[in-house]
């Protein structure tokens, strides 16, 4: 018996076609309405320990000792002493304006109630940052050396500022758990660098952002038009996965609050899912992906609230565009296992 008759050969595989068994887009709503977010997602869970960063504390140790003896010197006479505080001013903004995560510093958190954040102080010219440094300085001394030095200092207000800042580090955390879900139901599928491996190879995957050359020739190559993009700056979407004609572009949200800023975020994707394209031989899908707790208060919304709207909005979009998708991380999961055959036999 020939064992290699058993296997397909290369040309025997160009011809191998496995249909994709995509399910209606309103089924994968409702299995992610039937499975809720986790309300802990170790996706987005992190542990950096910044306090144990030696330069970093001998930086802000030293800080701490500068912004004393500004205040001190002030105190004394303002006038006699311009030339001291001119060189501990100078040394105060090298540490400041060049010590990576210095913001996570009391020193840098009462900016704030000054209405003044470090995201525009490191955007000034020299001068300007040292005037600043000088107005923050003066009301520093004032409304809070006093009362800092009878507290005490410690360095786990430092950690505690880091952590209070973990929700704005999560962008990227978002992409990297799709795509841990995508090579968890696909395997270790391809990378594609250029349009040619995008043309040549059934199952593969690309980031937009990493490659705006790509997506752009993926636009202009396969006629698409992509109008979320001309309604959002020109906004790329977060992955774009294909296995063999299909291609899921996907948008991706991790949402756990309330609020404006929040029903922004739910309004783009909801414009993502609202757009189709209309070719032949190959099928788009957009991918709203929304993950955290937000998306639990779309299962059983009251009536006539914002909730409310924005989940039959999401509904309507979904039945006028039937090959787009809003899902939650079961129903993301769930498409990939319906395309993962497609895959495998590829790999």
């Amino acid at each position: 018996m020939c064992l290699g008759n058993l296997f397909p050969s290369a040309s025997q595989l160009a011809i191998i076609k496995i249909e994709i068994m995509l399910k209606q887009n309103l089924e994968y709503w409702d299995i992610s309405l039937k499975n809720p977010e986790p309300a802990l997602d170790e996706s987005y869970a992190f542990n950096d320990i910044i306090v144990e960063d030696e330069e970093l504390i001998d930086k802000i140790e030293k800080l701490r000792n500068l912004i004393i003896t500004y205040c001190m010197v002030l105190e004394i006479n303002k006038n006699k002493h311009e030339q001291v505080l001119n060189e501990v001013l100078d040394k105060i903004y090298e540490i400041v304006s060049a010590t990576r995560n210095i913001q996570y510093t009391e020193f840098v958190a009462f900016w704030k109630t000054l209405d003044l954040s470090y995201s525009y102080f490191t955007s000034l010219s020299e001068q300007d940052k040292k005037l600043m440094l000088r107005q923050i300085l003066e009301n520093y001394c004032i409304k809070r050396k006093e009362l800092y030095d009878k507290l005490g200092y410690s360095n786990i207000v430092v950690q505690a500022l880091y952590d209070s800042g973990a929700s704005r580090k999560k962008g990227k955390i978002g992409i990297n758990k799709i795509m841990n879900l995508i090579f968890e139901k696909l395997g270790e599928i391809k990378k594609f660098s250029d349009i040619e491996e995008l043309k040549n190879t059934k199952c593969g995957y690309f980031l937009p952002d990493g490659n705006k050359t790509l997506f752009n020739d993926f636009i202009r190559d396969y006629r698409l038009s992509y109008r979320f993009g001309e309604l959002y700056q020109n906004k790329l979407p977060d992955v774009v996965l294909k296995v063999a004609e299909h291609f899921f572009i996907i948008e991706a949200k991790h949402i756990n609050e309330m609020g404006g800023a929040q029903d922004k975020q739910i309004a783009e994707l909801i414009s993502f899912i609202d757009q189709s394209e209309q070719l032949a031989n190959i099928h788009i899908h957009y991918i709203a992906f929304l993950d955290g707790i937000y998306f639990n208060y779309f299962i059983n919304p009251t009536q006539g609230s914002k909730l409310h709207q924005q989940k039959e909005a999401i509904e309507s979009c979904l039945r006028r565009n039937r090959s787009n998708f809003f899902v939650n991380t079961a129903g993301f999961t769930n498409i990939l296992e319906d395309v993962s055959e497609e895959c495998k036999i590829w790999l």
